[in-house]
């Protein structure tokens, strides 16, 4: 269990000290629960202390980085739980300086999409799906939760190409599994 005042700590660390925090505190191997439960806190924190939001969110988004890092939860896993929360960062009225690009946002889940546009398995008949490998099925579904989540940064997008990218891959988004 992690303490209140140990986050208060945390969040007044530079980077450097960040990371001697989770070095000190972290299991090993890295577990997914211990990291999920610390992100649920600091959402809590973040909720409860409106004057300190911004340094809540950036410490979040950094923490999602290092649980990536530290292989406490997949790429795919990051993307989606940083999009949702910068999403909802931005909603709350977060300064876009406290938060990563809407560009960064949806490159990264597009690019955790574990499989190519051209070769994801999109059925034309939900009834063919017993037609589909599990590894077709997971593919698509993991494909289908990074776009529900890049589609809610897709008017703050900027970069052309990546907008387009984005397009081709909400165009067939319906037929995922």
């Amino acid at each position: 269990m992690i303490a209140g005042d140990e986050l208060d700590q945390l969040l007044g660390c530079d980077e450097e000290g960040r990371r001697r925090w989770l070095d000190r505190r972290q299991p090993a191997p890295p577990e997914a629960n211990w990291w999920l439960q610390l992100l649920l806190l600091i959402d809590e924190r973040w909720e409860h202390r409106v004057a300190e939001r911004r340094e809540w969110a950036r410490l979040e988004i950094w923490l999602l980085g290092q649980a990536g890092r530290r292989s406490a939860l997949g790429r795919a896993e990051v993307a989606e739980r940083t999009a949702y929360f910068v999403a909802r960062m931005r909603d709350a009225g977060t300064a876009a300086s406290a938060l990563p690009s809407a560009d960064a946002v949806v490159r990264a889940c597009l690019d955790a999409i574990p499989v190519a546009l051209d070769r994801v398995a999109v059925p034309a008949d939900p009834r063919s799906l017993r037609s589909l490998e599990l590894d077709e099925m997971r593919d698509s579904r993991c494909a289908k939760n990074l776009l529900n989540a890049a589609e809610r940064h897709r008017a703050h997008v900027e970069d052309p190409d990546l907008a387009d990218r984005l397009r081709a891959w909400l165009a067939i988004k319906p037929g995922l599994v």
